[in-house]
């Protein structure tokens, strides 16, 4: 059996193309399209929410049983409608709509509508109607015009209206912490959090627990550790959320894990995407020295970082951001274009663009990616110690010995060193450094390029 075309399905926005052949196929697909509506406990369906570009509506209201006062609307089908009068007497009445299951907004429409279509056999039919029969039928019509009832609804921008979607949230570090608290200090429905699996750290390997884990915990959050996309399939398959939200989770959800959520994926990625693409954009961008970044929602696919822009924001660099300043400005960045967001992409009101501009494609940091050639020009030094600390930290060599350079600034023409760790030492004031190991450093070739 078919399903129902859910949000961002195209032909949900065509207008639907007049029927001119009434044959057994027109008649087929109403009885199809019928036992669909009742399977999803509707009132009402138009053809393109079927899939079918063809201007065909069906509707029928089977009241429940504790309802004694409701009248029951017998069987319909119609095709080419159109309301030719309406009352100026409107009512203000709760919707829903299959292809926006779950939620429900109130839409004010003319109480009485006269209805002008064509039967099965291609009849001239009129339907003068009132009451819920009015509203069915302007509301399918209006599917067939390419128009949600969200089109017409109140309240699309009220977060509070959206605390029924059952939220499936993927990440692992601080910036996915920090966009978890916030939709959890929204009220939003957040079932399960989705994070990478406890792993030994340090020299005493000893086991660490990702931060994002315990923060769940302590407010009553299922919490899945998977360990293969199968798992990640699994557990999705088992919760069933209306939505999944993934933001620095650092794996690649499998396709088959994207088509679970009724309402699909969104990553919160920190870059103007297509631009920066893969698992380091903040670390790029400011090896790159750019002065402009920001953040994008995205629709996840099975690429890497190549969905559909759902909405996009920028923010400024400053001259002296480093990985961890600006990862947590972002962070904070992305909370409020998330929260903006979502009303507008769960109530299908987003023009959904796909990426343009030239690809970036980011690498993986390595430790070895955090030598520094001291000689190179001070801008570049710069951009690579704020970029690449904490980890993997960046590094020269005194003698033999490993030595780290956790900060500095640019002083003229040259790069000035404000704090250094030598290899099985303590971290040490660049100044103080110099006074214990001058002979040393004399000796160094970089030396001679430290202000």
């Amino acid at each position: 059996m078919k399903k129902v075309r859910k949000i961002y399905d195209s032909i949900l926005r065509q207008p639907a193309a007049p029927v001119t052949v009434f044959d057994e196929q027109l008649k087929k697909l109403s009885k199809e399209m019928l036992l669909v509506m009742h399977d999803n406990s509707g009132m009402g369906l138009a053809a393109n929410q079927f899939g079918a570009n063809i201007d065909l509506l069906v509707l029928e209201y089977r009241p429940i049983k504790d309802d004694p006062n409701a009248k029951p609307i017998g069987p319909m089908a119609l095709s080419n409608a159109r309301v030719i009068k309406a009352s100026q007497v409107t009512e203000t009445i709760s919707e829903g709509c299959l292809s926006l299951p779950g939620l429900e907004l109130a839409v004010t429409r003319s109480s009485g509508v006269t209805v002008i279509a064509q039967d099965l056999t291609g009849k001239p039919v009129t339907i003068k109607a009132k009451g819920l029969l009015a509203r069915i039928l302007q509301h399918e019509i209006d599917h067939l015009d390419g128009s949600l009832f969200t089109d017409r609804a109140t309240g699309v921008k009220n977060l509070k209206n959206f605390a029924w979607a059952k939220i499936v949230f993927f990440g692992s570090d601080q910036f996915s912490l920090t966009i978890l608290e916030s939709l959890i200090g929204a009220g939003l429905n957040i079932t399960a959090v989705i994070t990478e699996t406890d792993k030994p750290s340090g020299r005493g390997q000893q086991i660490k627990v990702p931060k994002i884990k315990t923060i769940a915990s302590q407010t009553g959050i299922t919490v899945v550790q998977p360990q293969t996309k199968t798992e990640i399939i699994d557990v999705l398959d088992q919760l069933q959320p209306d939505l999944v939200i993934l933001a620095s989770y650092g794996k690649i959800l499998p396709e088959q894990a994207l088509g679970i959520p009724l309402y699909g994926a969104l990553n919160v990625h920190p870059s103007l995407l297509p631009k920066y693409r893969g698992a380091t954009p903040i670390q790029s961008t400011i090896l790159a020295g750019d002065q402009v970044t920001g953040v994008t929602i995205m629709k996840m696919n099975a690429g890497v970082d190549t969905g559909e822009i759902v909405s996009q924001t920028t923010a400024p660099i400053a001259p002296d951001e480093t990985f961890l300043t600006l990862r947590d400005r972002l962070s904070t960045v992305g909370v409020r274009l998330l929260l903006k967001t979502l009303p507008l992409y769960l109530s299908g009101q987003v023009k959904i663009q796909p990426q343009s501009g030239k690809a970036t494609e980011t690498r993986q940091l390595s430790k070895e990616m955090g030598e520094i050639d001291l000689l190179a020009s001070p801008e570049t030094i710069d951009r690579q110690i704020r970029a690449l600390n904490p980890w993997p930290g960046t590094f020269t060599f005194l003698g033999d010995k490993r030595l780290k350079i956790l900060s500095a600034t640019i002083d003229g023409k040259k790069i000035t060193l404000e704090t250094v760790q030598l290899e099985g030492r303590n971290p040490t004031a660049w100044p103080e450094f110099v006074r214990g190991h001058a002979k040393q450093l004399k000796n160094c070739s970089w030396y001679a390029n430290i202000a």
